[in-house]
């Protein structure tokens, strides 16, 4: 299926994506941050708790629900644009990368806020 086509269900499909790399990779990154400024905090155990369990937890939880948003955001664009424009062109598409840019920006600052949480309790 390509990126906006409609699945048998008459969903719309948000397009191939890998489910919960980015919020993963999002929490990696503040980890080894933080890991690179403050070693002995992530000793013994609290590395291990941080590193191995969290991180998939937010693949998991983070995948999911920024797959639902994606695909929430998705078909509000497709009826939207429907109702402007009846076929897809440049500026659709411009309109669809933006929107998808700015779920995938929120979802970090989310991820990132929540990794400094974690972080804070872990001290």
């Amino acid at each position: 299926m390509n990126e906006g086509q409609k699945d048998g269900a008459g969903r719309i499909d948000p397009g191939p994506e890998i489910v919960g790399v980015w919020p993963a990779a999002v929490w990696i990154l503040v980890g080894t941050g933080h890991y690179l400024t403050d070693p002995d905090q992530f000793a013994g155990w609290k590395g291990a708790l941080y590193f191995v369990l969290g991180t998939g937890l937010v693949a998991l939880v983070g995948g999911i629900a920024g797959l639902s948003t994606r695909r929430t955001v998705a078909g509000i664009q497709d009826r939207l644009l429907k109702e402007i424009r009846h076929r897809r062109d440049l500026a659709t598409w411009v309109v669809a990368l933006a929107l998808r840019g700015l779920v995938g920006l929120g979802e970090a600052v989310l991820v990132t806020l929540l990794a400094l949480w974690v972080l804070a309790l872990l001290e």
